[in-house]
């Protein structure tokens, strides 16, 4: 089957560094080439103007620069029989037309990200009716988390859905099929770069003071105003009083609110990095830690989110030290692989520190984060049965 996958953001490969919609794009295609269908992507034409200016720089293979009013035209030259798109920001480009089955890939809960940071200057019902529109022009939906499954239900069920895709598209009403049947559970497929080992050995043990070792500890990702760093600086201070190495980067995206924070929790201590790093350099970074730190206040998006930054950290076999409410923290709970805090919890914040030290520990929680790594996040294995629903609707 030939199935174009449409990101909304930059993929890797251009040189520059890439975002979670870029990954979950090669993710996705990545899945799908393994499970024998003919997959290419295409990333947006004004976005790669604005990042590169006038000089298109050329794209990486299987991927297109497509202009989003040029996106049916694309679909018709390559033959597309299946049409996955990530999230729902191009959609207004899209139609019905015979022989093409569209895949909403519910990525990121986009509202509840929109509310955490004013959606932008756009109002709700219009942020709401551009999904509505999405999800009635889908024959499937794909979703990133077990938490998602009910919220991308409660959308299918909306009156507008079904309103839209019999009156505007002429498709058959969602009322006449089981709802539930359209939904397919696709978790963060995570591809890794090519010049990375999985199984590279942890690095060297440093001592800290009284004899104990030293973890050296990552904290990363945009800052974004929905996952900003935790405003509870006491984690990151107990971590380092108890001799651990903390480092951090944390670069603003570029399509960011210059305004959000990116090391409000940081103590003084900490190494910063300059950034943001292409996803090979960034990879490496990562598998550079004995864990990675990834702590903020709960919300309502951050209870629904399948977090990037520490999916890629799980797909390389690094541990977590992480929030308690979000996807990622029931992994971490499912393997052990890694810790789950409070971030206030200053008690439980000197136990992690303790453990973290302990090189037992450490390689048990690596185990289990490898674990996730080949059964749940590694592209193959997270896009297996979305891929046979696909074959068996040839």
């Amino acid at each position: 089957m030939r199935v174009l996958v449409i990101s909304n953001d930059i993929t890797a490969g251009f040189g520059i560094p890439v975002a979670a919609p870029g990954l979950r794009a090669m993710g996705l295609a990545e899945g799908l080439a393994a499970h024998g269908h003919d997959v290419s992507i295409t990333v947006p034409h004004d976005l790669v103007t604005r990042l590169f200016g006038d000089s298109l720089p050329a794209a990486p293979n299987g991927v297109a620069i497509v202009s989003p009013p040029e996106l049916m035209t694309h679909i018709s030259e390559i033959g597309a029989d299946t049409v996955v798109f990530i999230n729902s920001n191009l959609t207004p480009h899209l139609y019905p037309v015979a022989g093409v089955s569209f895949v909403y890939d519910l990525f990121a809960p986009k509202l509840l990200e929109g509310l955490a940071s004013t959606l932008g200057g756009r109002p709700f019902a219009e942020a709401a009716a551009e999904k509505e529109r999405a999800l009635a022009l889908s024959d499937a939906v794909w979703v990133n988390g077990r938490r998602k499954m009910g919220y991308a239900l409660g959308w299918l069920l909306r009156d507008g859905v079904d309103r839209i895709r019999t009156n505007d598209f002429h498709k058959p009403s969602l009322r006449d099929r089981s709802i539930a049947d359209m939904i397919s559970l696709v978790e963060m497929p995570v591809p890794i770069p090519r010049s990375i080992e999985l199984d590279a050995q942890p690095r060297t043990a440093t001592t800290a003071f009284s004899g104990r070792r030293a973890a050296r500890l990552g904290v990363a990702g945009y800052a974004q105003a929905w996952s900003t760093l935790s405003t509870v600086a006491i984690g990151h201070q107990i971590l380092v009083q108890n001799g651990h190495e903390l480092h951090a980067l944390t670069p603003q995206h570029w399509a960011a609110d210059p305004s959000v924070a990116t090391s409000n929790a940081l103590p003084p201590e900490t190494v910063v990095y300059d950034g943001p790093l292409p996803f090979d350099e960034f990879a490496r970074w990562v598998q550079s830690m004995d864990a990675m730190v990834d702590v903020f206040e709960p919300s309502a998006e951050r209870a629904f989110a399948m977090i990037t930054r520490s999916a890629v950290a799980l797909r390389l076999g690094v541990p977590l030290i992480h929030a308690v409410d979000s996807e990622i923290s029931d992994l971490i709970e499912f393997y052990d692989a890694g810790w789950v805090v409070e971030p206030s919890n200053a008690d439980r914040w000197a136990q992690v520190a303790g453990e973290v030290a302990d090189p037992e520990t450490l390689a048990n929680k690596r185990a289990g984060a490898m674990r996730i790594s080949r059964e749940r996040l590694a592209p193959k294995a997270a896009l297996a049965a979305a891929a046979t629903r696909l074959h068996h609707s040839e």
